[in-house]
């Protein structure tokens, strides 16, 4: 019986990762209008009802949640990770990436895309005063500074779900 060499990959850089990410939230956002905007809209056409606006984003963070950690778990990547032959891996091992880890790695990242999506929206609206500006700014600054200095060059939700993204050489 042979045995499957596992794919050598050296850490992904932060443009790289970023090109990925873009590339990951369009497609996200066309899956999100099919499985979450489509039916929204025709309850609110065929039945006159709307959902509250708390389901309209739970049904958003569970379509992300499907998507990303569905990805990871599956196949090591999403649709987005795949053009730069990006893999999310364990850190330490290289081993596939668990339910756990990335579970616990969609967390900490949305945390860090909904406290970037809340900054942008105070600078929007130039209320840069306010105390939750400079909380949700200070999340993102915090990944972003910890991936600077690290050793190992890992953003907070990778240091944190002890994972990391890795290009596959070849």
């Amino acid at each position: 019986m042979a045995q499957t060499q596992r794919q050598q990959g050296v850490k992904a850089g932060i443009l790289i990762r970023f090109l990925a990410s873009c590339y990951d939230i369009v497609i996200l956002l066309g899956v999100a209008m099919l499985l979450v905007g489509l039916p929204i809209t025709l309850s609110k056409e065929l039945f006159g009802a709307t959902p509250p606006q708390w389901i309209q984003y739970l049904l958003f963070l569970c379509v992300s949640y499907a998507y990303f950690v569905g990805f990871w778990v599956k196949g090591g990547s999403t649709t987005g990770m795949r053009p730069w032959k990006l893999r999310v891996a364990m850190s330490e091992t290289g081993d596939p990436i668990t339910l756990l880890a990335a579970s616990v790695r969609y967390t900490v990242l949305m945390i860090t895309w909904l406290a970037l999506g809340m900054t942008l929206v105070y600078m929007m609206y130039r209320d840069t005063n306010h105390f939750l500006f400079f909380l949700a700014a200070g999340i993102p600054a915090l990944s972003l500074i910890v991936m600077a200095i690290s050793s190992a060059r890992l953003p907070l939700h990778d240091i944190i779900s002890g994972t990391g993204i890795f290009r596959i050489k070849g």
